[in-house]
């Protein structure tokens, strides 16, 4: 490994201040940077440590908006009675991510600004609508998840910025929502394919709002705008579930790589669609009065 400066502020300020000045990288919990900078994948000339800022480990409601801090842990997620209330397809995705040091190091900030389309957390959080809360020492900014991903790796985050928070609004009324994920073996994968999605319905049972999302199939996690509009006032049948799965595939473009052929990440991606799809509908119908 290469030698760096490292810097372990004890407050927000002090943080937000470290890497304005240094220019240095965040580090939370090391689980992809680290590894990375074995492998002489990554260079930085300063990290800046972000793990003893309790200002960003949080998990909480404020007026119908669900708030978890940028170093929350995948297994505080995982164990957080709010999130599985309100959030279930995203503590389903957090219990997928690595093993169980993975998921007691890792956060969510880090796995949102890794930016990779194979992500775990990022598929739930975009049926979620997540907005991201960006801080600077001379200011901040809210901006949608969906417009943060920039590209494989690649995000908008600015110099000397960094990840506060996620907020989402409380799904309200007969929902439902699902994560599934498919990988190489049983355990410790990385995402060949994974999906997530949010269905809302009305009180006749019709579908009143749909949201689909795909990773590691294109070079960002998307969101399937040709399935939510097929979904949005039909009534949730395996025949239109079926149809909205296979909608799906016009808005993806999986490519070849070690884990996967594009063929099978297609064929799967319309599998994984119409099996949260089903388990949404499954949800969503046991709320209807």
């Amino acid at each position: 490994m290469q030698e760096f400066n490292f810097v372990m502020p004890q407050t927000l300020n002090e943080l937000m201040i470290a890497l304005d000045e240094t220019g240095g990288r965040l580090v939370a919990g090391g689980t992809d940077i680290i590894p990375r900078m074995r492998r002489g994948l990554f260079s930085a000339a300063t990290l800046v440590d972000a793990s003893r800022i309790d200002e960003l480990r949080f998990i909480d409601e404020q007026e119908g908006r669900i708030r978890i801090g940028a170093l929350v842990t995948h297994q505080e997620m995982v164990n957080s009675a709010l999130l599985k209330s309100a959030a279930p397809s995203l503590v389903q995705a957090g219990e997928t991510v690595g093993c169980i040091q993975t998921r007691n190091r890792g956060t969510l900030g880090g796995n949102i600004a890794n930016a990779s389309p194979a992500a775990d957390t990022i598929p739930p959080l975009l049926t979620l609508n997540a907005e991201v809360r960006l801080v600077h020492r001379h200011g901040e900014r809210l901006i949608p998840l969906a417009e943060f991903l920039v590209s494989p790796g690649r995000t908008d985050l600015a110099p000397g910025e960094l990840i506060h928070s996620v907020i989402f609004e409380r799904l309200l009324g007969a929902w439902g929502a699902s994560y599934l994920k498919l990988g190489k073996r049983n355990g410790m994968a990385i995402s060949v394919v994974n999906a997530a999605v949010v269905l809302v319905l009305d009180s006749a049972g019709s579908i009143q709002d749909a949201r689909l999302a795909l990773g590691s199939v294109a070079p960002t996690v998307v969101r399937s705008s040709s399935a939510e509009e097929m979904l949005i006032g039909q009534e949730p049948t395996p025949k239109i579930l079926n149809q909205a799965a296979e909608a799906s595939a016009e808005d993806i473009s999986p490519i070849s790589d070690v884990r996967s052929t594009k063929e099978y990440r297609l064929h799967s991606a319309v599998v994984l669609a119409r099996r949260v799809l089903t388990e949404a509908v499954a949800q969503a119908e046991g709320k209807l009065a």
